[in-house]
């Protein structure tokens, strides 16, 4: 078994390239972008409906474990192309936003400016990172797919080459975490790469933020420890296509606490090297190199999306908002518990993605740390112990209030409390596999010191259990104190039984984060709806028809399939539209913000109004179409009976789900 599982990983990317191309090849992703069957599109082709099953439990009040596992896999795959899990519905910023944008971008050429996002264009850097004909994309590795594929093997290139890479990444972070324990850094890699907040934010911006965070302190740590130079420069190469893609995130609420650890980090090392004169003129030379390559192209990358950048910032949702942290309650010390939960039930008091932590023993040896680090092991494991402390100090923001001052000097003004808190979810793991190298390397010391600083963790989580902090309807105290014990009984073995922990911490890692998104095969839930065909007929006879969709939540799908459209997702607000829609800018609170933009026709005058901070309703006059000049209207309603038969002419439908297509005669 030994030699097997050396082998595995002396051939590590060797495997990770033949999985890649098999999984391209076979066009396997992790999008719930299925949901469009239950969002109103399931006709397919042959005039059956689309079914997509995203809850295996339904309204049951408790988890059906065999029904969960005889449901969990499908071979062949389902109508939907689901082989393995479910689709996630509340993953909406997934499927109905980020993946239909970068669908739009491979149906329409993949430009800086997408000129099908209503009348002026979208800038798609800032529009969740998509993929652009633009140097920023050296940044964006996972996009490549998209520009020179189609776009199912875009979306498979995609998510194949992230999880992928990130396993690799995950695995020489965790060498280095654990000064190469290789058995230590294969869980690593599992625990990291599937920790359950990164698996609910993957395809957002805490997958990428700790992408890209994996990339810069892998390529630093072997930039300062190789001799090669040549080797070197392809480490520096690493740093300034991660540094791009850092930056290019733009979400600061996560950007900044990784910041602060990519920079500790940066530091320690480079301290190293300087202390042991391992630096040379070549690399001054490089380093600056690095630096002014990878500030020239985001700085490029920011100056030709500045308008959109401007108009982003001054929005009154989600606009500037200051942080001071706090808010937290004791309950959420204990949240982690719900991790094994989540991806099986549904909560109705708060969404899954906001829950999701990770399984990290930073609260159990904490208290440890004084009797286990000597004062002579201080700077060996300076970065581990930062790891510890800027996990608690990410904690203690979250429950605690610091003064704005302090706030907007660090920077923190722009992390949220319950950012803060996931962000140390993840530090919390990279703190723990330090821990366990530790333990790994120390032996048989400290086991009562060890055993006694788990306590005041164990007996304030089992105060918690027993005064119910968490909603007994979604997980039982029950079912919580089994968590927790298989929890505590992993961190015992790591300091009795170490390789024996290796089971019970792999049952959390496969039951609360490899369970979180679907496997999919390719995108026919979308490209093969009589509706989507029907747009792209019309879209290649008309191509610069300009399209709406009415009365329905189907407002991605023009864009999507390649179409120009007046409605969709829009990051700021399109001030040409808008000036046509509300020349007084009477209605400037309502538009200027993020929003889904919806419509629904009216025989009255235009107005809008916003259902929710990030929805925007035109009650549009139909008489304003002829000032917008829309040529065709997706609607689930009948528009000629509505409005009279002289305005419009039904060219599609009614289909399985009531949907039309209409021309607008003008």
């Amino acid at each position: 078994m030994k030699k097997i599982g050396d082998g595995f990983l002396k051939y590590r990317y060797l495997i990770a390239l033949l999985l890649f191309i098999v999984g391209v090849s076979f066009q396997l992703h992790g999008s719930s972008i299925s949901n469009w069957n239950n969002y109103g599109i399931s006709e397919t082709s042959n005039h059956t409906r689309g079914v997509t099953i995203n809850d295996l439990d339904g309204e049951a009040e408790h988890i059906d474990v065999q029904k969960n596992l005889s449901d969990w896999i499908s071979l062949p795959p389902r109508s939907d192309g689901t082989i393995a899990g479910v689709p996630r519905m509340i993953r909406s910023d997934e499927w109905l936003v980020q993946t239909p944008f970068y669908l739009a971008q491979a149906n329409s050429g993949n430009l800086l400016n997408n000129p099908n996002y209503a009348l002026s264009g979208q800038n798609m850097i800032v529009a969740y990172n998509s993929p652009v004909w633009h140097i920023s994309v050296l940044g964006k590795p996972f996009n490549w797919g998209f520009l020179f594929f189609s776009a199912a093997t875009g979306l498979s290139w995609y998510w194949c080459f992230k999880i992928l890479a990130m396993l690799l990444l995950a695995y020489e972070f965790s060498l280095i975490l654990t000064k190469q324990n290789k058995w230590l850094s294969s869980i690593g890699a599992l625990w990291i790469t599937f920790t359950p907040a990164i698996q609910w934010w993957f395809m957002q911006h805490l997958g990428d933020v700790v992408f890209y965070t994996l990339l810069m302190t892998v390529s630093i740590y072997h930039y300062f420890h190789q001799e090669n130079r040549w080797f070197k420069l392809l480490m520096a190469s690493f740093l300034v296509s991660a540094m791009i893609g850092f930056v290019l995130v733009i979400y600061p609420a996560f950007q900044i606490p990784f910041a602060y650890l990519v920079g500790a980090f940066f530091v320690i090392e480079f301290w190293k090297a300087i202390r042991t004169k391992k630096l040379q003129v070549f690399d001054w030379l490089s380093m600056g190199l690095t630096l002014l390559v990878a500030v020239s192209i985001i700085g490029y990358s920011l100056w030709v999306s500045k308008d959109a950048l401007n108009l982003t910032l001054n929005t009154v949702y989600p606009g500037s908002r200051t942080s001071v942290g706090g808010g937290f309650t004791l309950a959420q010390f204990i949240e982690f518990l719900q991790n094994v939960v989540l991806p099986f039930r549904t909560p109705n008091y708060m969404n899954q993605v906001e829950l999701a932590t990770s399984f990290q023993f930073v609260w159990s040896f904490l208290l440890t740390i004084p009797f286990v680090v000597k004062k002579e092991q201080v700077w060996d494991n300076i970065f581990g112990l930062f790891l510890v402390f800027f996990t608690t100090l990410l904690a203690v923001y979250a429950f605690v209030e610091i003064p704005e001052i302090i706030s907007k000097a660090t920077l923190f003004s722009f992390v949220t409390s319950n950012r803060a808190w996931q962000a140390a979810a993840v530090s919390g793991v990279f703190a723990s596999l330090w821990f366990i190298g530790l333990l790994f390397r120390e032996k048989s010391r400290h086991k009562l010191s060890l055993l006694l600083g788990m306590v005041p963790a164990l007996v304030l989580s089992v105060f918690l259990i027993n005064n119910q902090s968490l909603d007994i309807h979604y997980i039982s105290s029950g079912v919580s104190f089994i968590t927790l014990g298989l929890f505590s009984l992993t961190y015992l073995l790591f300091i009795f039984r170490r390789k024996m922990a290796l089971l019970p911490l792999l049952g959390m890692i496969l039951v609360s984060g490899m369970t979180v998104n679907p496997v999919v095969q390719g995108l026919d839930v979308i490209d093969n709806k009589v509706i989507a065909l029907e747009v792209k007929q019309l879209k290649n006879e008309y191509p610069e028809a300009l399209w709406m969709t009415e009365n329905g939540y189907y407002y991605q799908l023009p864009q999507m399939l390649g179409a120009k459209s007046i409605d969709g997702v829009r990051f700021y607000p399109d001030i040409e539209l808008m000036k046509a829609l509300d020349p007084t800018s009477e209605m400037e609170e309502q538009w200027n913000r993020y929003s889904h933009m919806r419509y629904l026709l009216v025989d009255e005058e235009t107005s809008m109004e916003n259902p929710s901070p990030d929805v925007l309703k035109i009650n549009l006059a139909v008489e304003d179409l002829e000032k917008l000049q829309v040529r065709y209207i997706i609607s689930n309603r009948n528009l000629p009976e509505l409005f009279g038969e002289n305005r419009f002419r039904q060219v599609y439908g009614p289909d399985l789900d009531g949907n039309r297509i209409f021309e607008v005669i003008h």
